[in-house]
This record gives C-alpha cells, structure tokens and sequence, in this order.
C-alpha cells in the first residue's frame, strides 16, 4: 500500500467514525445539525489524540517513513 492509500484509509476511518457519532446524537434525539457540528468536535478532538500517541515526537520524515512502510496500520483504529 502507497503512503497516499494509508493516509487516505485514516482519512476514511476518521469520516466513518464522525458519522458513527452522527447517527448515535441524531438516534438519541439531538438535532440533526448540533449532531453533526458535536461529531466533528469529538472526531477531531480523538484523531489528535491518537495520532498523538502514534507518532509522538517523531519528525516529519520519520512519520511520512512510518505511512510508507506500515501503510496498513491504521492509528485510528
């Protein structure tokens, strides 16, 4: 797998997830468009957190060297 496919898998996985949120406020009875705007928050708030944990400290390099080989671990997941 190509870095640009692991980075557009994360990406994916990031958008299913606010969806995932999404769907859950909307079926537990909040407005639709404060369910999305919420989803957002939290999936943004948890992808940073976990890229966090993921990459550290690690430079620019050795995170775009860590995409290319380990393409198929995603972080988010």
């Amino acid at each position: 797998m190509s870095m640009k496919d692991g980075v557009r898998q994360w990406v994916d996985t990031a958008l299913d997830t606010k969806d995932e949120i999404a769907t859950e406020f909307i079926n537990a009875g909040i407005d639709p468009l404060v369910a999305l705007k919420v989803s957002t928050l939290v999936t943004k708030k948890g992808v940073a957190e976990k890229l966090d944990r993921h990459f550290g400290n690690k430079s620019a390099s050795d995170i775009t060297h860590t995409i290319s080989v380990h393409a198929s671990t995603n972080p988010l997941q």
